[in-house]
């Protein structure tokens, strides 16, 4: 394939019937706005952080990054107020630009057209996702969407896939997923499912090589080999 680094061919004859995608640096380009929110929350604490630091969170939830960091810098707070606080810088950074990620739209109607079900699992909150979908309107060409309030274990744990996969009635090898974060792609892995490995800029210096595909730009991809 034509702008792939990378695909494994995955014995045995499955057909994909189901595209599960990550949200942020996926679908919408917000990586980089997920981590100035994360720096800006923290230097309310007093605490300054690399992007570095905050990019080997990518993938998880904000409560799983607080938890930690608190931790990290003994900060007299909860997880939960810190990952609110959070959520309302991205909200904000968010309305100041929305752009889908390279390819991703056309991609998405392609599918569609194949008759795909489509379903976004993220670590994000439901309002976040919603509100990203609205702004790109394409809310109405998801089937399913899975969010961080729907799971108790976040990315690399499966639970979010194995989840959508339950819901939209699919075996998870039936699935493929999309993710841009190390800890994304080890998550569809886990599940058994194939995963193509985005690689976004924005989401820092992420190790994708257990993806089967890893792609920068979504439309170099050839659906009907994609699918096979």
């Amino acid at each position: 394939l034509r702008g792939v680094y990378r695909f494994h061919r995955i014995k045995g004859c499955y057909v994909i019937k189901a595209a599960i995608f990550d949200m942020d640096g996926v679908i919408v380009d917000s990586e980089h706005l997920n981590i100035k929110a994360g720096k800006q929350t923290m230097l309310k604490y007093g605490i300054r952080v690399s992007s570095e630091e905050l990019q080997r969170f990518t993938g998880t939830t904000a409560q799983a990054m607080f938890r930690e960091l608190i931790k990290r810098y003994k900060l007299d707070t909860t997880f939960e107020k810190m990952s609110n606080e959070r959520e309302e810088k991205l909200l904000t950074l968010l309305k100041e630009g929305t752009r889908p990620t390279r390819g991703v739209m056309e991609l998405l109607k392609k599918l569609k057209q194949e008759n795909i079900k489509l379903a976004i699992a993220s670590s994000s909150h439901r309002r976040l996702i919603e509100y990203v979908l609205e702004r790109l309107n394409i809310t109405h060409i998801f089937d399913l969407i899975v969010s961080s309030e729907d799971i108790k274990h976040s990315k690399p744990n499966p639970e979010i896939f194995l989840k959508s996969a339950k819901e939209l009635d699919v075996n998870p090898i039936e699935c493929l997923v999309f993710e841009d974060s190390k800890l994304g792609v080890e998550a569809a892995k886990n599940a058994g499912m194939r995963c193509v490995g985005y690689r976004n800029p924005n989401s820092g210096n992420q190790d994708l090589s257990k993806a089967d595909i890893v792609v920068d730009d979504f439309s170099k991809l050839d659906i009907q080999e994609l699918l096979k």
